[in-house]
């Protein structure tokens, strides 16, 4: 497998078309039909996004170092949940090989590794093992049904991910963190030389594997808010604002929070002249919120407040957990028994230099981030 050809595969990879049954096996086939390849996923979508893919060859000295760039718009094939990966030969001599496409610093620019040392990439073996690739092309079996997990896959990824991280990789100017697993890309790909024209085929299918739910793509997995969005988004607490988006950095608004704390409370609202009219209705109700202005931009004080009231106004706490911030005084007097218990319970917490901004607004990502802490504090409660 050359770097030539692994690369090529990449720039011209196809995409993916799921089918409801296996296709049936052609005597000679062309083009794409020497293989197929499906998805079964608890939910799956397919978005066309544009990738940045840098390769990554050996130098001199045995380190890798950048040696090539390539842009280009494919089709992802994203899976949620528990999630299998069929692939059926259709011919005989064709092959199949893993790669592990990271983002090490998490600068939205992929980093395939091309060389002789693991993990560069896997192959599949005619036992439907996943091992890794060391020289060897292994021919797959005609009419074969191979299944991957994405357990196996999201173990083989964590692996690669702890050893780039270490310095195995000898990766140049990345850094040694280790990336989340969720941002790896797997790049799967379908080999196949015809015996009559000898001209080589590939089927090239991008992957991104979820835990529990598919994450929009504008929340990065290197995002501080990544995991709070995620619970908020498995909870059904939250929806995202579009196909592909969850506009993490858009301000939150006080009928969105009655619409979240609904929701958090397993309420059944329905009705009203507004999409947000049986959730103000029962947040006034339950002393939550006064109901007034829906469209305003939720404040960090008035959210800390609505919780507070959600959570039963427990008894004040004799501590003033205000005074370590220098704005302290900018916390209004209605809201500074509600604000002193959100800090007292780490659902607020100040900036580095010791402010709280106690009426700035807050975003969707921090709305979400201070619902999955209020969420692990209402178990307690």
């Amino acid at each position: 497998m050359t770097a030539k050809k692994q690369f090529r595969a990449l720039a011209l990879a196809l995409v993916l078309v799921v089918s409801l049954s296996l296709p049936v096996h052609a005597v000679e086939p062309a083009g794409d039909s020497f293989a197929s390849f499906l998805i079964d996923a608890d939910a799956t979508d397919f978005p066309e996004q544009t990738l940045q893919v840098d390769l990554y060859r050996r130098n001199s000295s045995g380190s890798f170092a950048s040696d090539d760039s390539v842009r280009y718009s494919c089709q992802l094939n994203r899976a949620a949940g528990q999630a299998n990966f069929y692939i059926q030969p259709k011919a005989d001599g064709v092959w199949a090989e893993v790669d592990y496409l990271t983002d090490m610093n998490g600068d939205g620019i992929y980093e395939m590794l091309d060389g002789e040392s693991a993990p560069v990439c896997d192959s599949i073996t005619p036992a439907g093992d996943l091992i890794p690739w060391s020289g060897t092309d292994y021919t797959l079996n005609n009419g074969q049904t191979y299944i991957l997990s994405a357990q196996t896959l999201r173990q083989r990824g964590e692996e690669v991910l702890r050893v780039r991280s270490s310095g195995g990789s000898q990766f140049l100017g990345l850094g040694t963190s280790v990336p989340d697993v969720d941002s790896l890309l797997y790049f799967i790909t379908l080999h196949y030389i015809s015996p009559i024209t000898q001209e080589e085929y590939a089927l090239s299918y991008y992957l991104r594997i979820f835990d529990q739910v598919i994450v929009p793509s504008d929340v990065p997995p290197s995002a501080w808010y990544y995991g709070a969005v995620e619970y908020v988004l498995a909870q059904g607490l939250f929806s995202g604002t579009g196909t592909d988006s969850f506009a993490p950095n858009e301000s939150a608004t006080r009928s969105m929070l009655w619409v979240v704390l609904a929701n958090l409370e397993n309420q059944t609202l329905s009705g009203g002249e507004f999409w947000y009219s049986a959730a103000q209705n029962w947040a006034i109700q339950r002393g939550i919120s006064d109901g007034s202005d829906p469209n305003g931009s939720i404040t960090r004080e008035q959210l800390a407040l609505m919780l507070y009231n959600l959570a039963g106004s427990p008894p004040p706490d004799e501590t003033d957990h205000l005074s370590v911030f220098t704005d302290q005084e900018d916390v209004s007097l209605w809201a500074e028994q509600g604000v002193n218990w959100a800090v007292s319970q780490g659902l607020l917490s100040g900036s580095g230099n010791g402010i709280l901004n106690p009426k700035g607004t807050a975003t969707r990502a921090e709305l979400a981030a201070v619902l999955r802490q209020y969420a692990q504090l209402e178990s307690r409660i």
